[in-house]
């Protein structure tokens, strides 16, 4: 018990000792300016969804597997021979990479906050046309992507499979 007694005060006296200096103790902050010229990095801070749609979209190879304009003709093989590609400027927009025919044709590409939506800019073909309303996405998946236009007046389609 007397040993008991004593530990117990020397804990206590340490303690006493300890939890001052601890507190005194504190990391001096850098005085350099931030650097604004650099976009900051946000790659840790990124959403849920940011992170999946990063991970199951951005710079994957995509091709088109359904493509149905407004009239309910099946328009798919015109698209046979695509590689569609949409890279990372931020999580929300970037560039848009269209290969075909070993030509290489570069446009932008556009979501909103939630990725309910999807608009395409792209010239250069004449079939291209067909990208240029904006989509809401109708189904997604780890390997598809379903998407029809906001204003769809006909029965216009378009399903991009990872390749």
């Amino acid at each position: 018990m007397k040993h008991s007694g004593i530990a117990i005060v020397l804990v206590l006296t340490f303690w006493g000792i300890l939890t001052p200096s601890i507190s005194s103790c504190k990391k001096e902050s850098s005085s350099q300016p931030q650097d604004t010229t650099k976009p900051v990095d946000t790659t840790n801070q990124a959403t849920y969804m940011e992170k999946m749609f990063e991970l199951y979209v951005l710079n994957s190879a995509n091709i088109i597997t359904l493509a149905v304009d407004s009239a309910g003709n099946n328009i798919t093989p015109q698209y046979q021979d695509e590689v569609i590609y949409l890279r990372k400027n931020t999580y929300y927009d970037g560039p848009l990479e269209i290969f075909t025919g070993g030509t290489k044709y570069t446009g932008t590409w556009k979501s909103n906050s939630d990725y309910s939506t999807l608009e395409l800019k792209i010239a250069g073909r004449p079939e291209f046309a067909f990208f240029e309303s904006p989509w809401r996405f109708t189904y997604k998946s780890l390997t598809l992507l379903k998407l029809a236009p906001i204003q769809n007046p006909g029965q216009k389609a378009l399903h991009l499979q990872k390749k």
